[in-house]
């Protein structure tokens, strides 16, 4: 979890002389932005980190009778309860869960926080995204939302609106 924590080169250098002529980080890194990349299925995928609210090691599911295979069930974080989609009878079964990742997304017309598990580790990268994922993707998943480009290569990014509909 460590790796989620701030990279102190990231951070703006001052005194070198420039700051007036300095723009503000945002313009600087233009379409470039942050994002938490993790594994589901065999894949790797990304969510903006403006939607990631947490990353928790796993607790415990309460489950409740259903007939949504993939909805397990609901972790109950700070007194609410957050509903669990495990999107992995599209994406594949993956290594073991080692993190739930808690995101907001919309459902109904309505902002919601949903938790996704996660095999391996989770990372915090820039990167820059791109509209279109047609004809990059060997599968017919419609959770992918667009590419995200990064230093280590593409990655599918990853819409949480599309995976709650499909569990819910």
């Amino acid at each position: 979890m460590s790796r989620l924590m701030g990279d102190p080169g990231n951070r703006s250098r001052l005194g070198s002389g420039n700051e007036a002529r300095q723009e503000p980080t945002d313009r600087r890194r233009d379409d470039t932005r942050r994002f938490v990349t993790f594994a589901l299925g065999g894949s790797r995928f990304a969510l903006d980190s403006s939607q990631v609210k947490e990353v928790v090691m796993p607790t415990r599911v309460y489950s409740f009778p259903h007939t949504t295979p993939s909805l397990e069930g609901v972790l109950v974080r700070r007194g609410t309860a957050i509903p669990v989609c495990n999107p992995a009878g599209a994406f594949g079964e993956g290594g073991p869960r080692s993190l739930y990742v808690i995101a907001q997304c919309s459902y109904a017309g309505a902002a919601h926080a949903v938790a996704i598990p996660v095999s391996g580790a989770c990372e915090l990268v820039q990167g820059e995204p791109c509209e279109s994922a047609e004809g990059l993707l060997d599968s017919e998943v419609t959770f992918v939302s667009g590419l995200l480009r990064t230093a280590g290569g593409t990655v599918p990014l990853l819409d949480m609106d599309q995976v709650v509909a499909h569990c819910i």
